[in-house]
């Protein structure tokens, strides 16, 4: 008679496939509904005993990762996890998802993903993996079934990941110091100062004194190191993931090809202006892994899925 009931369940968990939305998401989906604020209000959330998850947009002033997650209820490593962003810096316009829970908020990308193959990324071995999908089951009150049966999720669908911090090897500034500094170009198309025409520019200028030590934005191997062509006197570091950074128009050079360098830590090189250069300015570029120039904005703080580590 058990066994019976027991392949009738799993019977009713394989014909359902799916679950009820496993959060409440901070929108408004009906104009039936009195509009609610366009962003999530973090007292809301921090007293919420649901699981509530949103997207906020960083306003000017507002500069701590770890003070906007205590708004909202949550720890700094569940931002950090759950944007893939270790939020080295802030800028005004920025949107970070927000949740009132520790852990990671997973989202589903595909559909027909099941809870066991989410598990399998964050947990190895037979006997890790099952413990850790019950903390996954309780951590979003899904049916007990779950643990009996395939159970289903369909791409939007959200889950909260208990227990993961998140080590990045991220990208910094390559100075010293940790603020954001000055840029004298950004990246994009602009009227070149020398040349008199409009050309894509693939990186940043960042004006500092003839002379200002350059450390590595990312941990890495030297691939280049000499002159080449308008960078003047530049370096190529290659990253783990395949992505490289590029230093241009240096007036010195301590590094050769081959050796490996750690972020922040040694000195490859300083400021200097030369070859096609209007003044004593490092130009700063990150590169993905085909080689193709990336808006360096969108790269500090961040790491790709390669660099970053979940325990």
């Amino acid at each position: 008679m058990r066994a019976a009931c027991l392949v009738a369940l799993l019977a009713c968990a394989a014909r359902a496939q799916t679950a009820a939305p496993l959060a409440v998401e901070f929108a408004r989906f009906s104009v039936l509904t009195s509009p609610g604020p366009d962003e999530p209000s973090p007292e809301v959330f921090a007293k919420s005993r649901r699981l509530l998850y949103g997207v906020h947009r960083v306003a000017k002033g507002e500069t701590s990762a770890a003070r906007l997650a205590k708004a909202y209820g949550c720890a700094l490593t569940t931002l950090q996890a759950t944007n893939n962003n270790e939020f080295f810096l802030m800028y005004p316009g920025m949107r970070v998802t927000v949740l009132n829970r520790d852990g990671e908020l997973y989202t589903v990308h595909r559909d027909s993903e099941t809870l066991d193959q989410v598990v399998a990324k964050f947990r190895s071995g037979a006997a890790a993996r099952r413990a850790f999908k019950e903390l996954v089951v309780r951590a979003n009150d899904l049916p007990g079934i779950a643990l009996l049966a395939p159970f289903v999720l369909e791409r939007g669908d959200h889950l909260l990941i208990p227990g993961i911090k998140v080590r990045f090897d991220t990208y910094r500034f390559p100075f010293q110091s940790a603020s954001w500094p000055r840029i004298s170009s950004g990246f994009g198309y602009r009227f070149h100062p020398i040349l008199h025409r409009m050309r894509f520019h693939d990186g940043f200028d960042i004006p500092k004194p003839y002379g200002t030590p350059v450390y590595p934005a990312r941990s890495g191997r030297v691939t280049m190191a000499g002159w080449h062509e308008g960078y003047g006197m530049l370096i190529e570091i290659r990253h783990p993931n395949g992505e490289s950074t590029r230093y241009g128009h240096l007036s010195k050079i301590y590094v050769k090809m081959g050796d490996r360098v750690e972020r922040g830590r040694t000195l490859i090189g300083r400021v200097g202006s030369t070859g096609i250069s209007t003044g004593p300015h490092l130009h700063f570029e990150v590169r993905d892994k085909h080689g193709n120039p990336v808006n360096p904005k969108t790269a500090i703080g961040r790491s790709t899925v390669h660099g970053v580590k979940r325990k």
